[in-house]
């Protein structure tokens, strides 16, 4: 399962602490004026963001993380979520180079350790790989094993109504587009693994039938709506070219593939985006099928730019980002609800170099900098910290109300 957004575990001290956490899958904590009021009862929905998906992986620890847990621990409310007790499912990546995963498994060994703690009411229903359309669908092309193990059979829509919630986060949208963005291919490839990327309507129809759900369920709730993540936040896409005017960036993403790599010159001037999974594609090729090219059809694929998202296909994605951000900054705007816009959260990372312009494929544990990740999609401790203050920051300047932040040391 490829699901699309370690550098830093702030629940333990390092990622071979993961199993010596706490396990606890609820917090209930005593009354105050805002957990009886706004926060009475909180609910995420979402994808793996959300969940807490790490460096390929998902356990408790890594859930532990999550800036949903983090905002409903600031906000003194319930927080109860289906903890993963395991190694994971699957487990976290724990060595870039190796792809070596917590407990011991490999990054192809299919490892997916559902032991957990049921949780009837849940708080974070957010489920990895979910799509719009997931928030609606008990069952999708797109489910997997989590789906069941989160969710028992209902809908993340139908799950958070369970919670009577007072408050909901909404951050969905993401797995629509990384499919296409990460290969390079906007329409269904199995061959590549890309679903495509989704019609811009239907996103729009799919998010608005859950949270109309959310609200004729709940007609007195509150929100905020996080809106989808932008293309310039996975640093799993670093431009091309960045390979060809750094001959130690290239040397080490030569070796990253297995010592033989073809660089058309084509890439040069492209503004070409390349993706990091074109690693694990190259890992299928003979030596002299590993070819970096940004032209379509030079040489004939699958040969040719797969994993490359030219400046045809990067403004073709950004459109539809743009577009489903518009409307779901709308609709929190018509509810008289909270919206974050992540591209203000991780522009200045990218910018500040925190989020580095390419990978240090010589690094073994932190190859995309501190706030991404070992995958180059999911943030890490530290930048779920940044999440969850940035929403209560908004959340405290809409509503009135006094959340601290989460103490970022």
């Amino acid at each position: 399962m490829r699901t699309y957004f370690v550098g830093g575990i702030v629940a333990c001290a390092g990622v071979l602490a993961l199993a010596g956490c706490d396990s606890a899958n609820i917090v209930t904590p005593t009354k105050t004026s805002l957990n009886t009021g706004l926060f009475a009862s909180y609910v995420a929905l979402g994808n793996s963001i959300t969940a807490g998906y790490q460096s390929g992986g998902i356990l408790d620890s890594t859930q532990r993380q999550s800036f949903a847990r983090l905002l409903a621990l600031q906000a003194g409310t319930r927080y109860g979520y289906a903890s993963l007790a395991g190694v994971g499912c699957p487990p976290p990546i724990v060595n870039f180079q190796t792809g070596a995963r917590f407990g011991g498994s490999s990054s192809t060994s299919g490892t997916c350790d559902l032991r957990g703690n049921a949780v009837a009411i849940l708080n974070n229903v957010a489920v990895p790989g979910a799509y719009t359309n997931d928030l609606t669908a008990p069952t999708s092309a797109t489910s997997n094993p989590l789906t069941t193990f989160i969710l028992g059979g209902r809908t993340q829509v139908q799950k958070a109504i369970q919670a009577n919630p007072t408050f909901v986060t909404i951050e969905i949208g993401n797995n629509d587009w990384l499919p296409a963005g990460l290969t390079g291919v906007l329409f269904p490839d199995s061959s590549v693994g890309s679903t495509g990327l989704t019609n811009t309507d239907s996103v729009i129809a799919q998010y608005a039938r859950a949270v109309n759900a959310l609200v004729a369920a709940r007609p007195k709730l509150k929100g905020l709506l996080i809106g989808v993540f932008p293309l310039q936040a996975p640093a799993a896409l670093f431009p091309a070219e960045s390979l060809y005017t750094n001959p130690l960036l290239q040397a080490e993403f030569t070796a990253a593939a297995g010592g033989t790599v073809t660089y058309f010159p084509n890439c040069i001037g492209s503004h070409a985006l390349i993706s990091v999974d074109i690693l694990a594609f190259f890992a299928k090729l003979p030596p002299q099928e590993r070819i970096v090219s940004c032209q379509r059809g030079v040489p004939a694929e699958p040969l040719g730019d797969f994993f490359i998202l030219d400046t045809f296909k990067q403004d073709t994605i950004q459109t539809a980002i743009t577009a489903w951000n518009a409307y779901i900054s709308a609709k929190a705007d018509s509810l008289g609800w909270a919206y974050l816009d992540p591209l203000t959260l991780f522009a200045p990372l990218k910018q500040s170099g925190a989020i580095p312009a390419f990978p240090n494929f010589a690094s073994a544990t932190q190859p995309f900098g501190p706030y991404i990740t070992l995958d180059g999609i999911h943030p890490s401790g530290a930048a779920h910290v940044a999440i969850a203050n940035a929403l209560i920051t908004i959340i405290n300047a809409k509503y009135g109300v006094s959340i601290p932040t989460v103490p970022t040391s």
